[in-house]
């Protein structure tokens, strides 16, 4: 039997979570110096954009094999859907319960985030486990 057998793959959600983290982190000590206030909004802003993401990851990548698809891809449309409605309820949250946020950071660390992001899922790359 001369059959090419596929390895699981592994996705790699600790690095990019971490990586995430520290990008979070950094924005954040940047703003700091601008302010207290704009310090822990942009903080905040990137929490905003990695707990939604975590979220989204863990419930997407629960299932895996052919014989759990159809599992897989109701969990994603149910998590994407989540994702989004955490992400709104969120920003909601902090622009009506905060009393002194900067918006320009807050809303630029999302934006950075978000091209971090992007471009995280693309340079680390899903590799087989063996």
């Amino acid at each position: 039997m001369t059959g090419s057998k596929k390895a699981i793959t592994y996705v790699p959600l600790k690095e990019w979570l971490i990586i995430e983290m520290v990008v979070a982190v950094v924005l954040s000590l940047l703003w700091l110096m601008e302010s207290k206030a704009a310090g822990y909004s942009a903080f905040i802003g990137g929490l905003i954009f990695i707990v939604p993401n975590a979220y989204f990851a863990h419930r997407s990548y629960r299932f895996g094999g052919a014989r759990q698809m159809h599992l897989a891809v109701n969990n994603m449309f149910r998590a994407v859907s989540i994702k989004i409605a955490l992400t709104a309820v969120f920003f909601a949250a902090v622009f009506t319960l905060m009393e002194s946020v900067h918006g320009p950071a807050l809303l630029f660390t999302f934006a950075v985030m978000v091209v971090i992001g992007t471009a995280l899922r693309w340079l680390i790359r899903p590799r087989p486990q063996r």
